[in-house]
């Protein structure tokens, strides 16, 4: 490993190579996030409530190829970063390859799923007669493109387990610099609509490949898509997955979670559905923000741990919990101030954007202390606990929050559907924040039962060589 990145993760001083690695993860998170509301801020500049319901409608099919793409980028940061902290790049490399032909493999896969069943999926997904030609033509698109979201957004993660933060944020920022300069293009001169945002998603996603792919070729340290290293060991692949399921088991259900939400809302009318996709949008600003500090600290956590260093990673865990409450709280306070400005930006009908607004007011109840479900999942994934993980991940938006959508849709009627999303939140973070003590408190006796056997070996073998000499 080069001197710098080795740095970045040995160093003494915690704040600095967690900021160092934070940051940048923040500020690709954040890209992300006006990635995602590019398609949405200039479909809604149509002032057709119709194509804005559309793009959220398909979300979940969007959702479906970022689960997959986190299913081996989540795995593979995981192990790439520990195999780096035990001095292991020979297994690094062939993680990496593993990783790297999986993508190729299932972004095909995927694409031919969606393609093949997209009548039946749009049906389940929630349609309605004004949006169904909208969501197709979004959602073939997107299919189309699959592979190179795939293998984008799973190789921007993957740098970050060698250390590579700062590249990794300069393909996120390129591929949304040519999708937002493309949307307006697509969208609005030439009329396209929907299909012109995913147009521009895919061009997006290519570049963004493009830029990682040369970064592999010229710069990476382990990261490679050699054939021959992915021939050695190609069951890795299941250990990648295993480790990579809570993020995409989280992701799927997300998906799953706001369909069931759409169809709901569908007895309410399009343009409900409309200002809950717009409300949401907005709650994401919260919800990345303290995903994106918990993912990026997540490879120094890792390589700590490979390499058996228990002071540091009792650190590390005691800054990102100041991290996630600071973060949280002055996330919402910008969120709060800013709503209507930023709600205008997806609405342009005065009396659905205020219902949307009603909205953002109650999800603002839970979202702040997303933090802690969002560390607790990520230190899981860390330290090798894929089923612990992937428990905890299922809980927000699956085991709770699916059953309470209906339930309280039935009480309340529409807001139920709100108040849904606010006691899940709320009931995975507490159950997150015990799993989390629980497993602090096994990791830390493991890795003091590992020094203590380290000295006692250490002990013997100096006093076997006194008595030598």
């Amino acid at each position: 490993m080069p001197e710098k990145q080795k740095e970045l993760f040995e160093s003494d001083n915690l704040w600095k190579s967690i900021l160092s690695m934070v940051i940048p993860a923040l500020l690709a998170i954040l890209v992300m996030l006006l990635y995602n509301m590019a398609d949405m801020v200039f479909v809604g500049q149509t002032g057709e409530t119709a194509q804005v319901a559309a793009v959220s409608i398909v979300g979940p099919v969007f959702n479906l190829i970022m689960a997959v793409a986190m299913l081996l980028s989540a795995g593979g940061t995981v192990l790439i970063s520990k195999d780096l902290g035990a001095k292991n790049e020979e297994h690094a490399r062939q993680i990496s390859a593993v990783c790297m032909w999986g993508a190729i493999f299932l972004g095909i896969l995927s694409t031919m799923i969606i393609v093949g069943f997209g009548k039946p999926l749009l049906e389940f997904l929630g349609t309605t007669p004004d949006t169904y030609s909208y969501a197709r033509t979004y959602m073939i698109i997107l299919a189309l493109g699959a592979p190179f979201l795939l293998i984008s957004n799973m190789l921007g993660q993957l740098l970050r387990a060698e250390g590579a933060v700062k590249d990794g944020l300069i393909g996120n920022l390129a591929g949304t610099a040519v999708n937002i300069i493309l949307d307006p293009i697509f969208i609005l001169v030439l009329g396209m609509g929907v299909g012109g945002a995913a147009i521009a998603t895919v061009m997006g996603n290519i570049v963004a490949t493009t830029f990682y792919l040369r970064y592999m070729k010229k710069k990476a340290v382990v990261l490679n898509m050699r054939l021959s290293n992915a021939k050695k060991k190609p069951l890795l692949i299941f250990t990648v997955m295993a480790l990579g399921l809570p993020n995409a088991v989280s992701t799927v259900l997300s998906g799953f979670a706001n369909s069931f939400a759409n169809r709901l809302l569908s007895g309410y009318g399009s343009d409900s559905i409309a200002a809950n996709a717009a409300a949401g949008r907005v709650n994401q600003i919260i919800v990345m923000v303290l995903m994106g500090i918990c993912m990026g600290v997540q490879p120094l956590i890792s390589y700590n741990y490979g390499a058996g260093n228990l002071s540091k990673l009792s650190g590390i865990m005691k800054r990102i919990l100041i991290l996630c409450t600071v973060g949280g709280a002055m996330t919402t306070a910008l969120v709060i101030s800013f709503r209507t400005a930023t709600i205008s930006l997806f609405l342009k009908d005065a009396s659905v954007a205020a219902v949307a607004e009603s909205i953002i007011t109650l999800l603002m109840l839970s979202s702040p202390f997303l933090g802690l479900f969002y560390l607790a999942t990520n230190f899981l994934q860390a330290t090798g606990k894929a089923a612990s993980a992937t428990v905890i991940s299922s809980l927000q938006k699956g085991a709770l929050l699916i059953p309470l959508l209906f339930i309280l849709e039935t009480i309340f009627g529409f807001y139920g559907v709100i108040y849904a999303y606010v006691v899940a939140d709320f009931s995975a973070v507490v159950i997150a924040s015990i799993a989390l003590i629980i497993n602090w408190l096994k990791v830390k006796k493991e890795l003091q039962t590992v020094l203590h056997q380290n000295l006692k070996l250490h002990t013997k073998g100096d006093y076997g060589n006194e008595c030598y000499n």
